[in-house]
């Protein structure tokens, strides 16, 4: 009741931030002094930094409660009951006083001037509702084990998101409130991946861009969500994907056409390239492809009022650059000589000019004795039709 009311007190006599930090925590006690000072520390200061407590059992109300009693900022909700990620989310957006809404969770660690700079992009781009940035991977020590450049065109992001979530994490968001709260805030029957079934409503409605710097260290470790209750995510995710694409192009689409879609994306050769379906199934990605991308780049144009011309191209090429991965990744069962022969097929639809490179890498990624097979084959034709002119002759 007094933490209630020590809320109350600072909403009301306090005039209204520029930004309302917003985190949700259950049990975070491990990673959440690093992660509530990485806030604090910012050197953009005129925010209240929003902290629910979801009924952890651990020291995280603990902790909270300290840096309340040492920085004004903070204000702290404690849940009577469990409520999970989403709705804690949408309860913090009814209490955000802040035109803009900054997103951080318990475990990961924002950059000094991660709000600064992605204010001052919000500021000079009026036509953008959220603002993202590139990935710092971290473990659970702390060390860098990746970085991921996530930033693109912004008149692709919404290309991307029909098949996941290009952005990657939640923790690096930054927003219009009221555009999100006319959207009527997360969708609350979605426990997990409720970031990417936003994301998706968003991208309808206004523009979403990712700014190619690193503001934010994304912590991976077994107790995060994404590792926890990794399946429940996926399961989650690849029903916003199957609905993305039947909503677009207005027909049925399979779990398995989706799943064969949204790995198409989101392996290639340099990240997963065990994720790749199947290459018996690449008649169908192409065909589901071409329908999505065609329908996309007529409805988008009209929405987005971009050059055509140009975004189109643009998609052309990142398409073919997926099939190319498909050739350049190793040689397998499933991915064999006549499979790549199949697969350059349908990439020179999309785009030709970078199949001879494509082909150099994947050979040069044979394993030994296939290079060896392919040499002995080669030299064998060679002498065949050498012998078969000097007959002939």
């Amino acid at each position: 009741m007094v933490y209630f009311l020590s809320m109350l007190y600072k909403k009301i006599n306090k005039i209204a931030p520029k930004i309302s930090v917003l985190m949700s925590v259950y049990n975070g006690s491990h990673y959440l002094r690093e992660s509530i000072e990485s806030i604090l520390n910012q050197t953009f200061r005129d925010f209240e930094f929003i902290i629910i407590d979801d009924c952890s059992t651990d020291k995280s109300w603990k902790i909270i409660t300290e840096y309340s009693e040492q920085d004004e900022r903070i204000i702290l909700v404690k849940n009577q009951e469990n409520l999970g990620l989403t709705k804690s989310l949408n309860k913090g957006l009814k209490i955000a006083r802040g035109e803009y809404i900054a997103r951080q969770d318990a475990d990961d660690i924002s950059l000094l001037e991660r709000l600064e700079k992605e204010l001052i992009f919000l500021d000079e781009h009026p036509d953008v509702a959220l603002v993202s940035c590139n990935l710092e991977i971290i473990n659970s020590e702390g060390f860098t084990i990746d970085k991921w450049q996530l930033a693109c065109d912004s008149n692709l992001v919404a290309w991307y998101l029909l098949f996941y979530n290009r952005l990657g994490g939640h923790s690096q968001f930054l927003f219009r409130k009221e555009v999100i709260l006319n959207l009527g805030g997360y969708c609350e029957t979605f426990r997990y991946s409720q970031d990417y079934e936003l994301l998706c409503r968003l991208a309808k409605v206004g523009k979403i861009a990712i700014i190619p710097e690193f503001l934010l260290k994304y912590r991976m470790h077994n107790q995060a969500i994404s590792m926890h209750k990794k399946l429940e995510q996926e399961a989650c995710t690849l029903t916003q994907v199957r609905h993305n694409i039947q909503e677009l192009i207005g027909e049925e689409v399979t779990l398995d056409e989706a799943k064969n879609l949204m790995h198409f994306w989101t392996g290639n050769a340099h990240w997963w390239p065990e994720q790749f379906p199947n290459s018996r199934k690449v008649g169908n990605i192409h065909y589901r492809l071409t329908q999505i991308y065609q329908i996309f780049i007529k409805k988008y144009s009209i929405q987005n009022d971009f050059h055509t011309d140009e975004i189109s191209s643009n998609m052309k090429t990142l398409i073919g650059k997926q099939f190319l991965y498909w050739i350049q990744s190793p040689f397998n069962k499933n991915n064999g000589l006549i499979a790549k022969l199949k697969i350059s097929f349908y990439a020179y639809f999309w785009y030709p000019l970078g199949i001879p490179k494509s082909w150099c890498i994947g050979l040069i990624k044979l394993p030994f004795y296939m290079k060896q097979q392919i040499k002995l084959t080669l030299i064998s034709l060679i002498k065949y039709v050498l012998l078969r002119n000097k007959y002939n002759s």
